[in-house]
């Protein structure tokens, strides 16, 4: 068996697919559990995690079995990601999660390559994509699974458990922490697990309705009930029904960059964070990429830090940052500056926006404006099987606009940050070739 990658060369196989389903170890009973307009103007958009272990002995010892034995009481407390989407029969009303236990997909799969070749293949774009089911909900919405886990063997021994989750359900903060539960019950089962109450739209009240779209998001109209891209819509049929599969021209980069270097491009004089530098870098870049495009609107999407005790929400905050001046004319520090002082919050008037007085909208959000995704403060490496922490940890997002997302997460050393490029493929080369190769420590 032998596929191409991006750019067709051969690239590794992942193969011998095989699925099971788990649910909760509990019957759930009729709980319904009701997305805010948050949720709903994410829908479109969809997590891509991968953690990958090096060989070992408790990894040897990890069967699937044994890994997807705590998932039955995990689904006890995340009971809501087990479920499938149900649109009212009333016309107007918002769509909710029915919480009816069909399950979280299960895919086991083999590579042919060791995990070191595997995550020093410089050139294969995207690797992700082998490694977690590009699903979407849709077109039948109550067959969709909310949630996937692949399980991946190399052969050297080493692991990769990949991580598909609907964006719908909640943000990147929630993501990790429902998965990290997971590994935390791997550890021990019989830790206690408190059902997670369900969301009730009593309790996420928008005081107005906006009909003028925000800076930072964009309308779209899809083509029936699969929720994605209208460009990047394709069936895949399984079985006798069908599922949504995501099948974008946009592709995958990541590259880790120093602590020491992104001091040095802190050392302007101005008083940024990390996720603003290295988010201004980029921004220059690929404005340099895009000559004669103007790129002076970006969204920022962050972790809000007055969260809610919701543990499945989206509570990210949303807001957009425009300058006058040309972007590639500007320092660095004055682009970090602007998106550290200047931004316009605009969570709120996205949630009016969605749910507007003439019906709900189908909302992109990352790519609508080239966005950059701060997961800085994120637990990525506190998914943990036993006592082993992973030895990498990259995360991506399906169902990103045109204008392409940048995610910025803390690296696989403690002197480094990641950064994950969801662009345009006729973009990505000509990105790494712009940026200083002083910068790039290839992931």
């Amino acid at each position: 068996m032998v596929v191409e990658d991006n750019n067709n060369r051969s690239a590794p196989v992942v193969y011998g697919h095989k699925q099971s389903t788990v649910v909760p170890a509990h019957v759930t009973g009729e709980v319904n559990h009701d997305l805010t307009n948050m949720d709903l103007a994410m829908k479109l958009h969809y997590l891509r995690g991968v953690y990958y272990f090096k060989k070992s002995d408790i990894v040897d010892s990890l069967t699937v079995f044994k890994m997807k034995e705590p998932m039955f009481f995990w689904l006890d407390m995340y009971y809501q990601i087990s479920g499938r989407i149900r649109r009212p029969e009333e016309a107007g009303s918002q769509p909710f999660v029915k919480c009816n236990d069909c399950g979280v997909r299960i895919v086991e799969a083999k590579c042919n390559v060791t995990l070191d070749e595997w995550l020093g293949d410089k050139e294969l774009l995207s690797r992700w994509k082998y490694l977690v089911p590009s699903k979407v909900l849709g077109p039948q919405l109550f067959f969709s699974p909310l949630t996937y886990v692949q399980f991946t063997k190399f052969t050297c021994g080493g692991l990769a458990i990949g991580l598909s989750w609907s964006h719908v359900i909640g943000d990147p903060q929630t993501a990790v922490s429902c998965f990290n539960k997971w590994s935390q019950l791997l550890q021990d089962i019989k830790a206690p697990c408190k059902p997670i109450p369900p969301n009730k739209l009593e309790n996420n009240n928008i005081s107005s309705t906006c009909d003028v779209a925000p800076s930072s998001v964009k309308e779209v109209e899809l083509p029936g009930d699969i929720w994605v891209l209208p460009s990047d819509s394709k069936l895949e049929t399984i079985g006798n029904h069908s599922e949504g599969n995501c099948n974008s021209t946009m592709a995958t980069y990541s590259f880790q960059i120093k602590d020491q270097k992104i001091k040095q491009l802190q050392s302007g004089g101005s008083q940024v964070g990390d996720f603003e530098i290295i988010s201004a870098l980029l921004w220059k870049t690929i404005a340099k990429v895009r000559e004669g495009k103007e790129l002076n609107t970006v969204t920022i999407c962050k972790n809000n830090p007055a969260r809610s005790n919701k543990n499945l929400s989206n509570e990210q905050s949303i807001s957009s940052v425009k300058i006058d001046s040309a972007v590639t004319k500007l320092d660095l520090s004055e682009l970090a500056m602007a998106i550290s002082k200047h931004a316009t919050n605009e969570t709120h008037v996205v949630e009016a926006f969605v749910g507007g007085e003439n019906g709900f909208k189908d909302l992109v959000v990352y790519g609508a404006n080239l966005t950059f995704v701060d997961m800085l403060d994120l637990d990525l490496y506190g998914l943990m099987l036993k006592d082993q922490k992973p030895a990498n940890v990259e995360y991506a997002i399906d169902g990103v606009g045109e204008e392409g997302a940048v995610l910025i997460m803390q690296g696989n050393e403690n002197d480094a940050k990641l950064a994950v490029l969801v662009l345009p493929e006729n973009e990505l080369q000509k990105v790494r070739e712009v940026l200083d190769s002083s910068v790039l420590s290839i992931n």
